[in-house]
């Protein structure tokens, strides 16, 4: 999930294709949430997951505190796929939020508008489809007079998911997960697929593995509240 750190992206998951909504930092009002299945990624201040990531290594994800941001409660991780991200459910649907990064240039202070993504739909059926339509944009404003000003850099692309399989069973670092949900994600910029992750979210546990074309983790051990 990093390099889309889209995150997560996961989940999550993380770096410069980042996506949604920049100008109002919120959820398209149309879409409808139904109800839940069950909770495939638990929240809690104090919860914890720890991941062998190809990408970063041995790491952990905390839920540090909760945040009101736009009238909704989000639970904020301090890191989440190598970047500050926050996380909220409601009815069926998880939302990732999350922030951009952009390219540090000496010289440049770099600034970047928030994402948000719904990352999972617990009552999907198998092959069901969802998106997210995403944007951002990346402002650097010099901290010295001799650097000239560099106009804003927009971005834009399209998280497309699927749910693959239900109720499944994976073993992961020699442990069965029963009632684990099998989601495809494919970014896709100017039409075109740029990554492909999946995502493996055990019921009462959350993400067990993500296994992608770019990079992959696998759960190692969790504490939840």
């Amino acid at each position: 999930m990093k390099h889309f750190k889209f995150i997560f992206v996961f989940f999550l998951v993380a770096t410069f294709l980042q996506s949604c909504d920049s100008s109002d930092d919120s959820v398209d009002p149309a879409e409808v949430e139904g109800e839940s299945t069950g909770d495939y990624w638990p929240r809690a201040i104090g919860n914890v997951w720890n991941f062998e990531d190809t990408y970063y290594g041995n790491v952990t994800y905390n839920m540090v505190s909760t945040e009101t941001i736009d009238g909704d409660t989000y639970y904020k991780f301090d890191d989440l796929f190598g970047g500050e991200s926050w996380l909220r459910k409601s009815g069926d649907s998880y939302y990732t939020r999350s922030i951009a990064t952009g390219l540090p240039i000496p010289g440049y202070d770099v600034s970047t508008t928030p994402i948000i993504t719904k990352i999972l739909k617990d009552s999907a059926l198998v092959g069901e489809e969802w998106s997210s339509d995403v944007s951002y944009t990346i402002t650097y404003t010099s901290n010295d007079a001799n650097f000239p000003d560099i106009p804003n850099i927009d971005f834009s692309a399209t998280y497309a998911f699927k749910m693959i399989e239900r109720d499944g069973v994976r073993t992961v670092e020699g442990v069965d997960y029963e009632n684990v949900l099998n989601v495809e994600l494919k970014l896709l910029v100017a039409g075109q697929v740029q990554s492909t992750v999946n995502y493996y979210f055990a019921k009462d546990i959350g993400i067990i593995e993500f296994v992608g074309d770019q990079s992959s983790g696998t759960l190692l051990g969790y504490t939840l509240n």
